[in-house]
């Protein structure tokens, strides 16, 4: 058995972007998760990491993309997603470049949100949409 799945919990830097391909949304947005610890010197060091995500609608726009991302996700909101890790190659000033991404498709991809940088999770859907799962608190 073959298992590539990446977890990643953060908030989202920007709006999302969403375009249509060949009458499909896609959204692509970037989640920042910060990482806070204690060098051996006593410092505190605080580092934010970013991850790009590309998330694909299911059929006939009833998908994660038109029910949730599109309607609720902006920025500053807390999202917590699983999805398939890939990578990407472009050539930018005549190198060859890599970057890498969250995929969320299909029923092995997960986006939970819970309340946003001000706390506040009344507009968050608290059910299933879509086979989308979704909860009102992430529990860590």
């Amino acid at each position: 058995m073959n298992i590539a799945q990446i977890t990643v919990s953060g908030n989202i830097g920007a709006d999302p972007e969403i375009k249509d391909v060949n009458g499909t949304k896609v959204a692509n947005f970037s989640i920042a998760v910060n990482e806070n610890y204690k060098n051996k010197s006593g410092e505190k060091v605080e580092n934010t990491h970013w991850f790009r995500v590309e998330a694909w609608d299911g059929g006939n726009g009833k998908g994660l993309v038109s029910n949730i991302i599109e309607p609720y996700i902006k920025k500053g909101s807390t999202v917590y997603v699983q999805g398939f890790p890939t990578q990407e190659t472009y050539e930018k000033d005549g190198q060859q470049q890599r970057s890498f991404k969250i995929k969320l498709a299909g029923s092995g991809s997960v986006l939970r949100m819970s309340a946003n940088k001000d706390g506040d999770a009344s507009e968050t859907p608290s059910a299933p949409v879509a086979g989308v799962k979704m909860d009102d608190d992430i529990p860590f």
